[in-house]
This record gives C-alpha cells, sequence and structure tokens, in this order.
C-alpha cells in the first residue's frame, strides 16, 4: 500500500474531502471573501473601466428612452391632435372639412408658410404659423410675463395681433406693441412666445417663429396659387373612436388624396429618428469604452491572478480541486465587477437628472428624469457579459497550472493553456455579447458593421504589437546598453506591449475616425461650398413678378449671375405601380416621405451628366405622355431604369410619368436642382411659383436684402451665408458632443495604459534599482524608458491614424454619400494624444523607481 506522501496531493482521499464539501461554491466564496478583505488593490482600474463603459451605455440608454418617452406621453400635445392631417399648397375642399368636423369632437386648422417680416427698416425670415381660434386644442401656449393668449391675435382698431419668438424682436430692434409689414398688411407684436406645445422639432428653421390668426393670413396675401404653404387639419377624437378606426374611414372615403396623415403613435418622426440614430451612435461608442475597458479587465485579472500563484500552489498543495480554485477566483472577480457595474449604473442613472433641465429649454417636451429599468438591464447584461469574455481566459489558464510550477519564481501564466473542452464556456458570453449588441441596436446592419470593424481593429492592433516585438528584436545589438534595453523591454516576457497597442489603438481610431468625420463636414460647409454657392436663395416668386425681380436685382452694383427655375411640390405615391407605402424602408426612403419640390424643363439643367437614357427634346410638349428626369442615386436605390414609371401627386391629382433618364448631381455646388425634373406639357399647367439664385459680393447682401423686402414683401430671401453658419454651428455642436463621448474611450485606452504600467511597476522597480547600482543615471534610466515608451505610442498612434482614416472614409463615402479629404490636423492630433499618453504614463512610473532605496529591494530578492 503506497504511503500517503506519495499521492498526488490533488487526488488524495483525505485531502479531496477536506475540499469537496457538498456545495462547493459554499466553500469557494467564503475562501474568497476571506482574501477580498485585504481591499481592492490592483483592481481600480479594473473598476474604473467597467465602470465607464457600463455608465456610457446606462446613460445614453436612459436618456434616449427619456426623450422618446417624453414624445409618446406628449404626442398629442406636440402634434396638436390625436391625428394630423396635413396638405401642401392648397386647402382641404369644403366637402372634405365637413367630413372632418363630422368625424371628429373638434377640429383645429393651421396654416404654415416661410414668409418676411419687415420692421424698423430691418426684414427677417420667419416661420409664419396661421392658426384658427380654437389653437391649441391640446396643450398650453406660455408667453412672457403670463400674458393670456386668448384673443390675443384678433384684430383690434384695425390692425391684426401677433405674438413672435424673441429672436424676431432682437432682429427688428422692436418691442411689444410695434408693428411689423407681413406682406400686405401690419401685425401688431402684443407676445413674445416663451413655449409653443406644438412647435416642430427640426433643424431647418430659417427663421424665428411668428403667429398670427388665420383670417390675417388672407390680408397679407402671401398665399397665392404655387405658394409653399402647408395646412394643418387637427383632429380630436370622439369619445370611443380610435386613432385606427378613423384612419380606415379616412381610407374608405378618400383613398386618392395626397394627404401626409400622422398620429400620436408618430408625433415627430423627425426628432424620433434622429434619437434613435444617436441613441445607437453613443451607445457603439460607450461598447467601444467597454472593448477597450475589457482588455484593462483582463490585465486586471491576469495581474491579480498571478499575484496569487503561491495562494493558489497551496490551495493545490493541500488538496484544492481545480474547480474549487477556478469559483474561488471566478467569485472576487465577479464580486468586484459587480461593485464596478452598480458603479456604472449610479452613473447612467443620475444622467437624465442632469440632462432634463438642459433638454428642457431645447424641446417643447417634458423630459422625465427618472432612469428607464431597460436601458439599466441592458447595460448590466452588457458589464457582465464584458467581464466574462474578458476574465474567462486568465482564469482557466490558472486552473491549469500544476502546483510545482506556481511555485517557481516567475512562472506566472505564461505556461498555462485552456483546454479545448473549455471553449464552449468561452464561447457562450461571448457569442451572448454579440447578440446582445445586435439585438439593442436600433439598426442591425450598423451594428454588424461595428461588430466586423471591431474584430478588424483588434486584428490590425494585436498584429501590430506583435509586429513591434518582432522588429525590436532585430535592433537589440546597437552599441548603446540604454537604446538595447529600451527595445529589449518592448519584447522581453510579460511585456504589456500587444496590451497597450491594442487598449490605446482602439480609443485613438475611434477618436480619428470622429475627428476625421466632423472635420470633412465642415470643410464641405466652410471651404468647399462658399466658393461656388450664391449669395441668396428667393423663394415664392409670383410669375407675374420675375421680370421686375430680376430688373430690380440687375439695377444694383456687382450683381453677378442670376438664376430662375419654376418649383411645384409633389409627393411620390406610387414607383413601377407598386404604392409608395408598400416599399420596403431604407437610407433613401426619404424620397417617399412626404412632400418633395419638383420642378418641368425644356433643357436639362447646367452641369448634367446623363448616365442613363436621354433628355427629351426641346420642342417636346406631349400632356398624353410626361417624361420625368430622375437623380442616379434614387434611381440606384429603388431600381430604377428609365422606361419605368413614377406617379406624383400634385395638388390632389395623381400624374404616371415615364422615366426618361437618369443623371448625377452635385447638390455641393448649391445650384438650383431637383431629384425630380419634368417634361413640359402637363406637369406645367398647375400653378406654380419661381425660385432664384443670385451671386453677389458680401457688402451688397443688406442693400439687396432691404430692396426685395420692400418692393416684393411675399418674396422670402435666404442668406446662404446664414444658412451655411448655421448648419456649421449645428455641426460644430454635435461635433463637441461626439468628441467628447468619444474621448470616453480615449480615457478608457490611457486606464489601461496606466494599468499595464502599473502591473509592470515591481519589476520596473527592480531594473531601476539594479541599474542605479551598477552606475547607471537617472539620465540613462528616463532615456530608456522614454525610447520605450516613444516607440509604442508613436506606432500606436500612426496605425490608429491609418485605420481611423479608413474608417472615416467608409462612414463619409459608402455611407453618407459625400467626399472624403485627408486632413493632417485630425491624424496628427490622435498620434500627438497616443504619444504624450504613453510617455506619461512610463515617466510615472519610471519616477516611482527612481526614488525607490536600492537596499531594501536588493536584501528581499
Amino acid at each position: 500500500m503506497a504511503s500517503s506522501s506519495s499521492q498526488n496531493p490533488r487526488t488524495s482521499p483525505s485531502s479531496t474531502a477536506s475540499f469537496s464539501p457538498p456545495n462547493q461554491w459554499a466553500m469557494a466564496w467564503r475562501v474568497a471573501r476571506r482574501e477580498l478583505r485585504g481591499g481592492l488593490r490592483g483592481f481600480w482600474i479594473f473598476l474604473a473601466c467597467l465602470a465607464l463603459g457600463v455608465g456610457t451605455i446606462a446613460a445614453v440608454g436612459n436618456v434616449s428612452q427619456s426623450v422618446l418617452g417624453a414624445l409618446e406621453r406628449d404626442g398629442r400635445a406636440l402634434l396638436g391632435g390625436d391625428i394630423e392631417i396635413q396638405q401642401v399648397n392648397m386647402p382641404a375642399s369644403p366637402d372634405q372639412q365637413s367630413w372632418f368636423a363630422d368625424n371628429a369632437q373638434r377640429v383645429g386648422q393651421i396654416a404654415t408658410l416661410r414668409a418676411t417680416a419687415y420692421g424698423n427698416d430691418q426684414r427677417r425670415l420667419v416661420e409664419l404659423k396661421a392658426v384658427d381660434d380654437q389653437y391649441p386644442l391640446f396643450g398650453q401656449i406660455q408667453l412672457q410675463n403670463d400674458a393670456p393668449f386668448a384673443g390675443i391675435l384678433a384684430k383690434k382698431d384695425g390692425l391684426w395681433g401677433g405674438v413672435a419668438e424673441a429672436g424676431l424682436l432682437e432682429r427688428l430692434n422692436i418691442k411689444v406693441g410695434d408693428t411689423v409689414k407681413l406682406g400686405d398688411t401690419d401685425i401688431q407684436i402684443r407676445g413674445v412666445i416663451t413655449k409653443e406645445p406644438d412647435k416642430a422639432i427640426g433643424f431647418l428653421n430659417f427663421g424665428p417663429r411668428l403667429m398670427v390668426a388665420l383670417p390675417a393670413l388672407a390680408d397679407t396675401r402671401l398665399v397665392v396659387p404655387g405658394s409653399l404653404v402647408h395646412y394643418h387639419y387637427l383632429i380630436d377624437l370622439k369619445n370611443g373612436d380610435t386613432i385606427d378606426a378613423f384612419r380606415t374611414r379616412l381610407d374608405d372615403d378618400y383613398a386618392s388624396e395626397g394627404w401626409r396623415i400622422r398620429d400620436t403613435n408618430n408625433a415627430s418622426p423627425g426628432l424620433k429618428r434622429f434619437i434613435e440614430r444617436l441613441t445607437l451612435f453613443l451607445t457603439l461608442v460607450g461598447l467601444s469604452a467597454l472593448l477597450v475597458g475589457g482588455i484593462g479587465v483582463a490585465n486586471a485579472v491576469r495581474s491579480h491572478v498571478e499575484s496569487k500563484t503561491s495562494v493558489i500552489a497551496t490551495l493545490k498543495s493541500i488538496g484544492a480541486t481545480h474547480g474549487l480554485v477556478l469559483r474561488i477566483y471566478f467569485l472576487q472577480i465577479l464580486a468586484i465587477a459587480i461593485l464596478g457595474i452598480v458603479i456604472g449604473l449610479f452613473i447612467g442613472a443620475l444622467a437624465p437628472m442632469l440632462v432634463a433641465p438642459i433638454l428642457a429649454d431645447k424641446l417643447p417636451i417634458a423630459v422625465t428624469a427618472a432612469p428607464a429599468m431597460p436601458s439599466l438591464i441592458i447595460a448590466t447584461a452588457f458589464g457582465i457579459l464584458t467581464t466574462l469574455v474578458f476574465t474567462l481566459p486568465s482564469l482557466l489558464r490558472a486552473r491549469e497550472i500544476p502546483a510545482a510550477r506556481l511555485f517557481r519564481s516567475g512562472a506566472g501564466l505564461n505556461g498555462g493553456a485552456v483546454r479545448r473542452k473549455d471553449l464552449p464556456v468561452l464561447a457562450v458570453p461571448l457569442v451572448l455579447l454579440l447578440i446582445l449588441t445586435v439585438a439593442s441596436a436600433t439598426d442591425t446592419a450598423i451594428a454588424l458593421g461595428f461588430i466586423g470593424a471591431s474584430i478588424a481593429a483588434i486584428a490590425i492592433f494585436v498584429l501590430a504589437g506583435r509586429v513591434v516585438i518582432s522588429v525590436s528584436k532585430r535592433f537589440t545589438h546597437g552599441r548603446n546598453a540604454f537604446t538595447r534595453l529600451a527595445l529589449a523591454n518592448l519584447h522581453r516576457p510579460g511585456t504589456s506591449t500587444v496590451a497597450v497597442t491594442l487598449s490605446l489603438g482602439l480609443g485613438l481610431t475611434l477618436l480619428v475616425t470622429i475627428a476625421s468625420i466632423e472635420g470633412n463636414l465642415n470643410h464641405e460647409i466652410q471651404d468647399r461650398l462658399p466658393e461656388s454657392a450664391p449669395a441668396f436663395f428667393f423663394l415664392d416668386i409670383r410669375p407675374d413678378q420675375i421680370d421686375q425681380f430680376r430688373s430690380d436685382l440687375k439695377s444694383q452694383p456687382d450683381i453677378g449671375e442670376i438664376e430662375q427655375t419654376p418649383m411645384l411640390r409633389g409627393r411620390v405615391v406610387a414607383l413601377n405601380g407598386v404604392n409608395a407605402n408598400d416599399i420596403p424602408p431604407g437610407d433613401d426612403r426619404w424620397f417617399l416621405r412626404g412632400d418633395r419640390g419638383l420642378t418641368f424643363a425644356t433643357t436639362p439643367p447646367e452641369g448634367t451628366v446623363i448616365t442613363q437614357g436621354n433628355w427629351w427634346p426641346d420642342d417636346y410638349n406631349d400632356a398624353s405622355k410626361p417624361l420625368v428626369s430622375l437623380t442616379a442615386d434614387i434611381g440606384a436605390s429603388f431600381n430604377l431604369k428609365p422606361g419605368d414609371t413614377l406617379t406624383v401627386n400634385v395638388l390632389g391629382r395623381d400624374i404616371t410619368a415615364e422615366i426618361a433618364n437618369l443623371r448625377e448631381v452635385d447638390w455641393q455646388s448649391l445650384r438650383m436642382n431637383f431629384a425630380m425634373v419634368f417634361s413640359p406639357g402637363l406637369i406645367d399647367k398647375a400653378p406654380y411659383s419661381l425660385i432664384a439664385t443670385a451671386h453677389m459680393p458680401p457688402n451688397m447682401e443688406e442693400p439687396v436684402d432691404r430692396l426685395i423686402g420692400k418692393d416684393f414683401p411675399n418674396v422670402s430671401a435666404i442668406r446662404v451665408r446664414e444658412a451655411l453658419e448655421a448648419a456649421n454651428t449645428i455641426l460644430a455642436g454635435i461635433g463637441i458632443a461626439l468628441s467628447a463621448t468619444s474621448s470616453i474611450a480615449i480615457i478608457a485606452g490611457v486606464l489601461v495604459l496606466a494599468g499595464a504600467v502599473a502591473a509592470g511597476r515591481r519589476k520596473r522597480i527592480y531594473d531601476a534599482v539594479v541599474l542605479k547600482t551598477l552606475g547607471a543615471t537617472r539620465a540613462n534610466i528616463l532615456y530608456a524608458y522614454a525610447l520605450e515608451y516613444g516607440i509604442l505610442g508613436l506606432s500606436t498612434g500612426l496605425i490608429a491614424a491609418l485605420f481611423g482614416s479608413a474608417a472615416a472614409w467608409a462612414v463619409l463615402v459608402l455611407v453618407m454619400g459625400a467626399s472624403w479629404t485627408l486632413l493632417p490636423a485630425t491624424v496628427l492630433g490622435p498620434i500627438l494624444i497616443g504619444l504624450i499618453a504613453t510617455l506619461s504614463a512610463g515617466f510615472i512610473g519610471t519616477w516611482q523607481a527612481l526614488r525607490s532605496p536600492a537596499a531594501p529591494i536588493l536584501r528581499n530578492e
């Protein structure tokens, strides 16, 4: 019988019995809890990375849900009714209005258009809104100083009343009680709008709101055939009626009308789409931070397990099983991960409370400050799955190392290997993480693209780290000992070269991508567009005014090219006979959504490039066979070609035209162009207005603006310079938000870098002490570490710049259809950030090493 001393300690019956209680999880938790009494030393990076990623995802989700929840909750007030029926260019007929009244409890009527208000020798483009005496059906309009709204728009002493936003009063330098000229009538400003419940939420408001009574609109004479006026009919349903039932009756009785119908389920589709896309993007940024932080988590776990080699060896020597060791350290990591997740959830829960007051002044809806439980659950799931994906490999490797190896100095985990039968254990959380990423995204294609790009980025930066290691090995034979030391540190056993390259590189790549996209969009607006852009767009010119209009402009000095073209509004209702509502959604569905501008012409617009088909003859005038020219991108999106048909509703009449050709359009030129250009013969018989552009030097813009405002009060003038500045301001605001969010990934990368430096701190101190003992100066040691981290930071920054630029090109060219230009500033910035980050981390760790006394360290060794 073999003696007990000759038995394998891990399989000894007595030893196994002592570590195999009925519930090994209970035993593992007791041991894990006792080890955690020593505090969280070494896990601060772990906690910070996890809290940062989870907090970002939770915060974005909570704020998004708060806004979308407010849209749903306040849908009636935001829309102005249970249902909104909108028609362009002409009001509903008396029979239709009678139908509305018979099928509703109340009906409100509103007309909106862009117009020019003239006052105090100044003019300002305004968003004009004419309302009936029932306005608002839902919600409350608030005026400055709590002035009552009832009756304020009525005609008194021969003057119609109006209320306006403060921006109009500031621009015209007027006050409450003064009058402004609107078309052919004067409007007395009687109040200042502070909150408008049903104000459209959008990014293309060209002026402040001016609100007048609906009868006053007729006196202005702004509405003529062809004017771009939107008529809104707001329906307050009868008790017991439903939205679906009402819409069914409406479709049955008026199936062929080209109305745009919205209800409280989709009160603000533009804002909803914007919020969903922005949420998706910011969530992906949060996932990037979590991905980068996951590397920090993996490094922290690896370092922690390596520091516990003697403890693990002891446990195994006295009979602890593989499973028990795994459970002990799995529970430790899980407990710390839960703490990090809780911190992140706390950050995410606070986000709506911080953002709600900011949004209160930006949106006409009350955003709640309460956190959304689904968002917190999703963020928790991301945190747990990320922890499992990045910690299980180190735990499984540690489990397989025999006790004897763990007692050897410096053995670490290098010799550990994961068994093949454990691969499913690693694969399950990874697959679940990928599924959660796709399932929680509002756009599956973008989520899958993010996953593919993340995999490619990880592979590239891992390969880059290994290339740095391989190259550094080939240059370790130089004369300078400290140069050799720096290069040797890049490939020595246990080096963090790959981890630093991967973590910091991912963060820098995201920064380069966002900076390049933002920079290119700004470049398009600030640098490229103004070179060819006209100074003004003039809208709503009546055909009988155009000759005098051109003559007045030409009478001014330095007026350049003047272009004009007719414009109508129409809604695409069918493509090749297929109803537009039955066509699957896509990125170009905007073409089928709402009313589109269209025109007619005998000759192609200047600069047109026909890609398919042919333009119609100059004398073509066949009303029985209208033809249409479409832009090539629309044709490609809907698989249209010459010979196919397009049906558009103009002023309530469906017109089916054959597609004659497809053409390329350079929208960046800001020349007048349309997605649809029809042949003359039929479409030109409909009432239309004209739009015009004019080129002139900046010093002539103000005189021309005054001239047009005085002689043509119905004409709206849009200064291109102001529109570009407004667009640039919007882009700048979005850019700041995106850059601030992307910096989270940079912070995560720096945290991982700090963790890598901290993990090697003990070896750095020992190396520095030995070098000082052998006669090295502080300058020698600082040079060696500066060279090491400089190479690491520079190589990481260069690769991030290349990969980020490629990603920005893909987004701009392939997704947005814009152009891409290499902007050196957006590339050099991240390179410098990577260099500074690595050098700073290296110097901090080195300085601590240089300050350490030699005797105690050498004595302990």
